[in-house]
């Protein structure tokens, strides 16, 4: 009985240790990372606003987020900055990758910050216009968008990051997307 007992408990030893990665995950490189979204799991969970989300064009996966004329705002992503973060970071870097799909698609990544998520009192503004990020047209291309918040940013405000149509007339794809400290 003792020798079964011992041999079940080396099997399961054997087994779970059979279930582990290949290689440790690195922590240095998440690290940085304070949020990435490839939109495959936000299908379902948006609400009016999940029409933004296609299948149409993806650069990973299936779906992606667009704006333009059928969509004025992208799938939207909103956090307090203190449960992004803590400190709050300063200097960030948002980088994903974007599509255009001819001279009529000018919208705009967007990263506005708020007082708070009821105060819509702006504490930085600022975008990364596609049309200047993206030159080719029905082409994956990787984009990125540098910026420091202001020292007066704090934990209680409120940071949104989405896609926006402004004067395009065409749709603008983005996928792949993730928000990164640089300090």
């Amino acid at each position: 009985m003792i020798h079964l007992n011992r041999a079940f408990w080396a099997a399961c030893v054997l087994a779970l240790g059979g279930c582990q990665s290949a290689t440790a995950p690195d922590a240095t490189a998440n690290a940085k990372q304070l949020m990435h979204n490839d939109f495959e799991a936000s299908v379902g969970w948006g609400g009016i606003a999940e029409g933004s989300l296609t299948d149409k064009k993806a650069h990973g996966g299936h779906w992606s987020v667009q704006a333009g004329p059928d969509a004025t705002y992208g799938f939207t992503f909103e956090r307090v900055l203190g449960r992004l973060a803590d400190p709050v970071p300063h200097k960030l870097r948002l980088q994903g990758w974007a599509l255009r799909a001819n001279p009529g698609s000018t919208a705009r990544l967007v990263v506005q910050v708020n007082a708070s998520p009821t105060d819509t009192a702006k504490v930085f503004y600022g975008s990364l216009p596609m049309a200047e990020a993206v030159r080719e047209f029905d082409k994956w291309t990787a984009v990125s968008y540098s910026f420091s918040l202001p020292a007066k940013a704090a934990a209680g405000n409120d940071i949104k990051i989405y896609l926006w149509r402004d004067q395009a007339t065409a749709p603008t794809y983005l996928d792949d997307v993730e928000l990164l400290r640089e300090e």
